[in-house]
């Protein structure tokens, strides 16, 4: 019996029951095995498959600063004989390099600036040979605005999305011919903040077009399939080949340092048994193996009725890690999960939606939520663990609260010929004991900003990202050509 058990067990001599007494008072953080260092060390997520970055070519616009300092007379126009140009793309070349360097993406920085017709006509050669996934035009001089004109009509024949940067002070008049479908336009000051949204969102599509999408359902005879509009790959996978990856998962060393660290760092434990920790544990790492298996960078799972192996939990830290993962085989959902970590860096929360109508509040909830909403290196919301709402089988559960007065984000994408995404602003209200309120274990209300009446709120499974992004988004749909449901304001 004792050679039985230590088979069950972990890789270093610890089997099921000392797996047991070494998580069961975890909440309390006393009680480790000799070789665990406990909720200090940092569980690396999957091992996803190396990604191509874009590839940006950046061009500046103005001419040399002599061209109107030799003359007597010389015109400068704006920004004025006191702006230096050639410093300014000297530090804006080194800003944009580092951003380039944080995003793991290649720019390739024109060192001669636009100054006439004819250096505008070399450029757009120099687009067509080297076909760069997109361009960052930088204008330091009022009547440079033909030169760029040229460059971005090769884009939009070309397809390649383009990031259209003046400084604040160097345009005067009308820009709204800039704020079209194909360009991301900026006016403003060395706001570089601004330029690393714009090549994050460059960066993005190229990412998605590489990514997979593991479908995990029990489905028979499906196939891979390319989601049109940003080539996304969805692979199939069978109920039953997640169970077997499930049931191979050993309880080891690394299984009690992630269960301890959940129980210690949530505020109250309710009814959770040690055998629904356990599983929730198993299919964490199940889902991590199978990613990696599958050279797959998304998963999302038919889960409602898999028992104790549904991953609540499982989801709750992929996504953390920004590993997008979505309950209930929802391949829409998935998108948009896909997308808005991709445009944000935060995890999202996919959630059923419902309406507070006498507060003309919307009403989110789910029974997995991320808790990392601040992005992986930021604060972690409280959350206590419980059981799923919706059957007796007592799986795991988390409860996030999400904190008041945060600024959200909302995003539903419908794919298709004619791909639209809906954008929806928001104020964080309160997150309800349960009880009294009911629905799944996490819940937010928020107050909608940019709608008159929540109960416009459409789409289910949308993805609701904690801080103001409505402006990256709608500037994200315009780079890329994608429609939006409806204006915002």
């Amino acid at each position: 019996m004792k050679s039985t058990e230590q088979k069950k067990g972990c890789d270093c001599g610890c089997n099921r029951r000392q797996f047991i007494a070494a998580t069961g008072t975890a909440a309390a953080g006393m009680f480790s095995l000799p070789m665990i260092k406990l909720f200090d060390s940092v569980f690396e997520p999957p091992k996803l498959s190396t990604k191509e970055g874009a590839i940006v070519k950046t061009v500046f616009f103005y001419p040399p600063s002599e061209t109107f300092s030799k003359p007597p007379d010389g015109w400068w126009s704006w920004p004025g004989n006191t702006y230096d140009a050639e410093g300014h793309q000297r530090k804006y070349s080194e800003e944009i390099r580092k951003i380039s360097s944080k995003l793991n993406m290649k720019v390739n920085i024109n060192d001669k600036s636009v100054s006439n017709n004819e250096d505008a006509q070399k450029i757009v050669k120099e687009v067509e040979l080297e076909k760069p996934d997109g361009l960052l035009l930088i204008m330091f001089y009022n009547n440079s605005l033909a030169q760029v004109d040229i460059v971005l009509e090769a884009a939009e024949k070309l397809g390649i999305p383009t990031v259209f940067y003046i400084g604040l002070g160097v345009k005067h008049g009308s820009i709204r011919n800039y704020q079209r479908p194909g360009i991301y336009f900026i006016q403003s000051l060395d706001n570089f903040e601004a330029i690393e949204s714009g090549m994050r969102m460059i960066n993005a599509r190229k990412l998605l077009k590489q990514s997979v999408l593991l479908s995990i359902d029990n489905t028979k005879g499906r196939t891979e399939s390319v989601e049109k509009f940003f080539g996304i790959t969805t692979r199939p996978m069978l109920v039953d080949t997640y169970n077997k990856e499930f049931n191979s998962v050993i309880i080891n060393n690394k299984a009690v340092e992630f269960l301890n660290k959940l129980k210690k760092e949530s505020i109250e434990i309710r009814n959770v048994s040690q055998e629904s920790f356990e599983y929730a544990v198993k299919a964490y790492f199940a889902l991590k193996n199978l990613i990696e298996k599958e050279n797959a960078d998304a998963v999302t799972m038919n889960c409602l009725r898999v028992g104790l192996g549904r991953p609540c939990i499982g989801f709750s830290k992929l996504n953390n890690q920004l590993i997008p993962a979505i309950c209930e085989n929802d391949i829409n959902a998935a998108y948009g999960q896909m997308i808005g970590q991709a445009v944000t860096g935060r995890p999202g929360f996919q959630h059923n939606p419902a309406y507070e109508t006498e507060k003309n509040h919307y009403y989110a909830s789910h029974c997995t939520c991320p808790t990392k909403m601040y992005g992986p290196d930021g604060n972690e919301l409280k959350y206590l663990l419980t059981r799923y709402f919706h059957t007796n089988d007592g799986t795991c559960c988390i409860q996030v609260f999400w904190n008041p007065g945060d600024p959200v984000t909302m995003i539903h994408y419908y794919p298709g010929e004619n791909p639209k995404l809906d954008v929806y602003s928001g104020i964080v209200v309160v997150s309800h004991q349960m009880p009294p309120a009911g629905g799944c274990s996490t819940n937010v209300e928020i107050e909608i900003t940019n709608r008159t009446n929540a109960t416009s709120v459409t789409g289910h499974h949308n993805l609701l990202f904690c801080g103001d992004f409505t402006k990256r988004f709608k500037d994200f749909a315009q780079l890329h050509k994608l429609q939006l449901s409806e204006p915002l304001i």
